[in-house]
């Protein structure tokens, strides 16, 4: 993937509000709104605008929850999904999303071109030109960078404020009548309201409520993504929900509805109150531009990014940007051609043709907020590891009614359309994978299950592993006593229904094969009873060493041979040694594990896992090797019920002079991992094992890092940390593999 220059860095009015509700107040409103009003009622024109918004509020949800949950660079939707679900599904809305976002630019051009030419009948013959002049015009603004576009948006902003002031007014001085709001109030009379009218009315209105990802579009120019596009996205649908709400209140009660159904526009122009008819005009040509200049802003940054992934290599070359701030520049001519060459067509066409697009691209907008509903559900239902969205107000039900709706809205508009764009849309993600599904299952519910499995695991074992797809696989190195009964208790508020959790018993015998594999049976039916009676599923294994092996030498073979593709354990759980003449013998496993490239986590003092407990969780930071994996391991702790409230704690120990820098870096650290954490910096002047015992004495879980020692430093270290730990509550020295990354 190529290197992406940073771009702008616009805030959350400039970088997202402002796109997003200049999209939001578009054409609709001045051409459109009133027309349903007058048809299917004040009652109708508000359930059509509730129905609408619900989608576009639980896709801003959705959005919310994943732009607050990665690293966001420039390509708007398309990054997002594309990071959550794969580049299948990335590709197949990527490149359908800038083709509706291009196909969009020319249709709201031409809904300047009718206003323009309703305002000024003597321009008719010079259709074409008063559709290219402003094409032109905003394609030099667009050139020049997307800070003087925002600019641009700026003045568009304020006229568009004055106007729809003007309609208030014109409505207000009407004056507004309660006798006709309620004549107003249902369906015009005498006129049978059947799905196709709904599903008509539905169709005009709900590009009103499409524009809110115009301001996504930028997130590769924005100063804070995670806090601007949730806070930007939901402040546009927001606004622009309340206006629509009171223009359609307004117009129930001020005009007569023969007036509004037979030329909205025209109404709000006749009724502007001291002949300021003029500022409706203006209004409507500063929405229609304003939603033009957006998009035509935002469509090639997708593209851009889309490129520059290299997924396709035709379009490797729109990849390219210009100066510092990556101005789309190929990607932007791309767009142009297609603008213009679609506002040809439509002039000198009958229009049916053009209406069809129209239909095709609200099919593929539709098509990118279902996908983004669902990469939501399917992020935060997984419960991954890795899905830790700043933004808090998310479920899954919101996105799988975000994607429902959307499916039904669909349908709703045109069913046929509505194939031809999820086979398009189909077609591309099966071209972006290469790859073919098949369709092979047993009879039994046991051979279905076998079958997803296996097809699922040899699908997994070829994706490459990453961070963010982090899960624990943990392997517990347990004997039948008490104290690994605890191991296998934390290892499970560790796992927490996250991954793979799998108890391991190596028993030595000297006994024949009948009597060695009778009593392996036995520890694996005292696991299985265990596993039910603490509520707790684990995978149990009993290994039985044959007369030839000692402990160690079969705990190495098990441990190389204990896998299953892509299920290798990650984790490998135990206690920590007493017998001092074991101490050299359990060190050297480590570097077993370590070699193995699996994480080590040893427990000691363990104390009954089931209490609820009392002090916060500690992680002694000394940098993100193991950090990442004790703070991963923190969280994991923290999600169980009875773990939600305590507080996990960072500390670190740092001289006077750095105490400002390191306050700094556990902030940062914190507000990247998504993981609520209090800072603690401590002074390094003090010895360390003081500092340590007095600072955690009462914690519930220390968390230390260590690297495992040779073997010949073993007994030293053996012996320093169990002085450190003498007396102190339960506690976990992790040794990471660098399989984590905080920061996914």
């Amino acid at each position: 993937m190529a290197e992406r220059k940073q771009g702008y860095q616009f805030n959350t009015f400039s970088g997202v509000f402002l796109p997003s509700i200049l999209t939001i107040l578009g054409v609709v409103m001045f051409m459109r709104l009133g027309t349903i009003v007058g048809e299917l009622g004040v009652l109708g024109a508000l359930g059509i605008l509730l129905f609408a918004e619900s989608i576009a509020v639980a896709t801003g949800l959705s959005i919310s929850a994943i732009s607050t949950n990665t690293p966001v660079q420039s390509g708007g939707p398309y990054f997002l999904i594309s990071r959550a679900l794969g580049p299948g599904f990335g590709s197949a809305i990527g490149l359908t999303y800038y083709v509706s976002q291009s196909l969009s630019v020319p249709f709201y051009i031409i809904g300047f071109t009718e206003a323009t030419i309703t305002y000024f009948p003597g321009l008719a013959p010079y259709t074409l030109w008063v559709s290219l002049i402003p094409l032109l015009t905003l394609f030099a603004i667009a050139m020049i960078g997307a800070n003087w576009a925002i600019r641009t948006q700026y003045v568009i902003f304020f006229v568009l404020g004055i106007s729809i002031l003007a309609i208030f007014a014109a409505a207000l001085g009407a004056p507004p009548d309660s006798a006709r709001f309620l004549d107003t109030l249902h369906a015009m009379p005498g006129k049978k309201v059947d799905i196709l009218i709904l599903a008509a009315s539905f169709a005009v209105f709900f590009p009103a409520v499409t524009g809110f990802l115009a301001g996504v579009n930028m997130s590769g120019d924005l100063e804070d993504p995670r806090k601007s596009i949730p806070r930007g996205t939901m402040s546009a649908i927001t606004v622009g929900f309340v206006i629509y709400a009171a223009e359609i209140m307004l117009f129930g009660a001020a005009w007569p509805r023969e007036d509004l159904t037979a030329s909205a526009y025209g109404t709000l122009v006749r009724n502007a109150l001291f002949h300021t008819g003029f500022l409706i005009f203006a209004g409507m040509a500063a929405a229609t531009l304003s939603s033009a200049l957006g998009t035509l802003i935002g469509a090639p940054r997708i593209l851009q990014a889309f490129a520059a992934d290299r997924i396709f290599k035709p379009l490797n070359p729109f990849s390219r940007g210009r100066g510092q701030t990556n101005e789309p520049v190929p990607a932007m001519i791309l767009t142009l051609i297609i603008s213009a060459a679609v506002i040809f067509f439509g002039t000198y066409s009958k229009g049916n043709a053009l209406n069809i697009v129209a239909k095709l691209v609200t099919m593929f907008t539709l098509c990118t907020y279902a996908i983004i509903n669902i990469s939501a559900a399917v992020e935060d239902y997984a419960s991954n590891p890795s899905f830790r969205p700043h933004f808090r107000l998310f479920h899954y039900l919101v996105g799988c009614y975000g994607a429902v709706a959307c499916f039904a809205a669909a349908l709703f508009i045109d069913a046929l359309l509505l194939l031809v764009a999820f086979a398009i849309v189909s077609g591309l993600f099966l071209l972006a994978r290469r790859q073919s599904l098949r369709n092979t299952f047993g009879d039994a519910r046991r051979g279905y299950y076998f079958e997803h499995i296996r097809r699922d695991l040899i699908a997994l074992d070829a994706m490459p592993a990453d961070a963010k797809n982090w899960r624990p696989q943990i392997l517990i190195l347990a004997s039948g006593d008490k104290k690994h009964r605890t191991l296998i208790q934390f290892g499970s508020l560790l796992n927490n229904d996250r991954g793979i959790l799998a108890v391991a018993r190596i028993l030595e015998s000297d006994e024949d094969g009948p009597s060695r594999e009778k009593a392996r049976r036995a520890a694996l039916r005292e696991m299985r009873h265990y596993s039910v009676e603490i509520g707790t599923p684990f995978f149990p294994t009993a290994v039985i060493t044959p007369g030839n092996l000692d402990f160690d030498d079969a705990l190495n073979v098990f441990l190389q041979s204990r896998s299953l593709g892509p299920l290798t354990p990650n984790i490998v759980i135990s206690g920590w040694p007493v017998n001092p003449d074991r101490v050299e013998a359990f060190f050297r496993n480590l570097q077993t594990i370590r070699l193995l490239r699996m994480n080590s986590l040893l427990l000691l003092n363990p104390e009954r896992a089931e209490d609820t407990p009392s002090g916060p969780i500690d992680i002694w930071w000394r940098g993100k090797r193991n950090g990442s994996l004790m703070l991963i391991l923190a969280h994991l702790l923290n999600c169980n019920r009875k773990w939600q409230k305590v507080p996990i704690r960072l500390l670190r120990i740092a001289s006077e002079e750095q105490h400002e820098s390191a306050e700094a870096e556990l902030l940062q650290l914190s507000e990247d991992a998504r993981i609520e954490a209090r800072r603690v910096v401590l002074d390094s002047t003090g010895d360390f094992q003081t500092t340590f015992r007095t600072e955690s004495a009462k914690a519930s879980v220390i968390f230390l890092g260590f690297i495992p020692p040779e073997p010949e430093d073993s007994a030293a270290f053996h012996d320093r940390i169990s002085r450190l730990l003498d007396g102190m509550p339960t506690a976990f020295l992790a040794a990471s593999a660098g399989d984590t990354d905080i920061d996914s």
